[in-house]
């Protein structure tokens, strides 16, 4: 084989390689999330993790101080069903009744949703100003 022809094979590759981490990296990035009524009508399987969205219940949180254990309901922005959730870890200090919500976590066999991620949107931020 000529110079040549190795040099192109191994651009090829080097290309392909490239376009592979780009494809696995946004595939990654662009994972969505269900609402609450999409997440009670799957009927997911203990253990599943998945990504909801939602919006905290009013007066459904519980937050023990010295166990640093969040409990919360969350459901759809215009109501309906709603989802338990449990975390454990520092209460967000923007964490209101009311709010949207994005958690993430396993089903467990009782149905509740135990968070390992929760992020919670500020809708004030994302309004405009008049």
């Amino acid at each position: 084989m000529s110079t040549r022809v190795k040099l192109w094979s191994a651009f090829v590759l080097v290309a392909l390689v490239i376009v592979g981490l780009v494809v696995m990296g946004v595939a990654k990035a662009s994972s969505y999330y269900l609402t609450v009524n999409q997440t009670l009508q799957e009927h997911p399987k203990p253990g599943e993790v998945l990504t909801v969205s939602g919006k905290i219940t009013p007066n459904s949180v519980v937050w023990n101080s010295s166990t640093q254990y969040l409990q919360f309901a969350i459901q759809d922005q215009a109501g309906g069903r709603s989802l338990t959730v449990a975390y454990h870890g520092l209460r967000p200090s923007d964490f209101a009744n009311g709010w949207p919500v994005i958690v993430t976590g396993s089903i467990e066999s009782n149905g509740m949703l135990k968070a390992s991620n929760l992020l919670i949107k500020c809708p004030s931020k994302y309004t405009a100003k008049n």
